[in-house]
């Protein structure tokens, strides 16, 4: 084990694209594992859009980091020193609350084991991770989607959307996207979608009501 933990800060917001220097790096001490916690070393850090209006002087649905703070976001890492039962060393998570940094100390309720008999390591920031979950307990357990609907999905084109479309359209549905470019539009078809609309420039009722009399 190293003997320093290193850390990203951010160190100015950026202008436009973010760029290297933008954050700084750091060392201090590697965390202890307490009670009912574990010492995880990364493995893979999180790289993901929404990581761009965290580092905004801009309000935002959250709180932003700021100049000097840890970096925000999720990591695939593998447990070094554990105080919990459930998870012991050599265990493999995933979690959205790590940081930018070589180490981090976690509950148990702030991660999920990995299994990469299931799929690869980086699968588990994607489709086997937040998003993957979101889109498939929205459409299962809480919209209660079954074959031969016709499901609708806003932000299509987003991380859950992509997903979430796919799921539907696996499970027999027709699956229609909202989102708002051709481009977009583009994609969401590419990956399965059964047609959409760009919310820009057409009528999202209208367009289900066709959709529905063609099938």
């Amino acid at each position: 084990m190293n003997s320093a933990n290193r850390q990203w800060r951010l160190a100015s917001y950026p202008d436009g694209m973010p760029a290297e220097d933008n954050w700084d790096i750091s060392e201090g001490p590697i965390p202890e594992a307490g009670l009912e916690t574990v010492l995880v070393k990364a493995i893979y850090l999180d790289v993901a859009p929404y990581m761009r209006g965290r580092i905004s002087p801009q309000q935002n649905y959250t709180a932003g980091v700021r100049p000097g703070d840890l970096m925000v976001g999720g990591a695939i890492g593998q447990v070094v020193d554990s105080k919990a039962d459930d998870y012991p060393v050599g265990q493999l998570v995933v979690t959205s609350n790590f940081g930018w940094q070589e180490y981090a100390v976690l509950k148990p309720t702030t991660m999920r084991k990995v299994d990469a008999e299931i799929a690869p390591l980086p699968c588990w920031f994607d489709f086997m991770g937040t998003n993957g979950v979101t889109a498939y307990f929205g459409l299962v357990e809480v919209g209660g989607m079954k074959a031969g609907d016709t499901v609708v999905i806003s932000a299509a084109a987003g991380s859950v959307g992509q997903i979430a479309g796919q799921i539907a359209k696996l499970s027999g549905c027709r699956v229609i996207a909202i989102t708002s470019s051709e481009q977009k539009l583009a994609r969401c078809r590419q990956i399965g979608y059964d047609d959409g609309i760009n919310y820009r420039t057409g009528f999202v009722r209208r367009h289900c009501w066709s959709m529905s009399r063609r099938s």
